[in-house]
């Protein structure tokens, strides 16, 4: 469903926002991501609500890292591959890349998981390679 379409048939019962029939709290974020700037990583990422009110949590998994590689990545507002970064960026641990290429990583985000716009996530050649992009991925809302 189109986080546009969910939203004009959104109600309030109680604390609770239902949306097309399902809780704010059991929408997921989705992202397939795709390589940049040459590289072959690639992968999927996800936001749902976290345990506690207030709180998401971000999951990252990719392969086609280069093995024993340490890649930074966030979250950020708006679309591929600008915008400012969803909840503290101290959150986000860098994804450790393993033998095989593949790595994941999760961060606990101290924000309300998002309820609608653009999201997007975005991996980093390396701590000090902050600006090169080596993977990007758009979210969409999935119930």
């Amino acid at each position: 469903m189109n986080i546009r379409t969910a939203l004009t048939s959104a109600a309030v019962i109680g604390t609770m926002v239902v949306v097309g029939g399902w809780t704010v709290a059991q929408m997921k974020w989705n992202a397939k991501l795709a390589p940049m700037s040459g590289s072959t990583i690639q992968g999927t990422a996800t936001i749902v609500p976290g345990k506690d009110a207030g709180t998401a949590t971000a999951t990252i998994s990719i392969t086609g890292g280069k093995a024993g590689a340490s890649y930074p990545w966030h979250v950020h507002v708006g679309k591929c591959p600008t915008g400012g970064v969803f909840g503290p960026p101290s959150a986000y641990k860098p994804i450790s890349v393993g033998k095989d290429g593949a790595g994941t990583s999760t961060a606990e985000l101290t924000v309300a998981s998002p309820n609608g716009g653009d999201y997007h996530v975005n991996i980093h050649a390396s701590a000090d390679d902050m600006k090169t992009l080596v993977a990007c991925g758009e979210f969409n809302m999935s119930m």
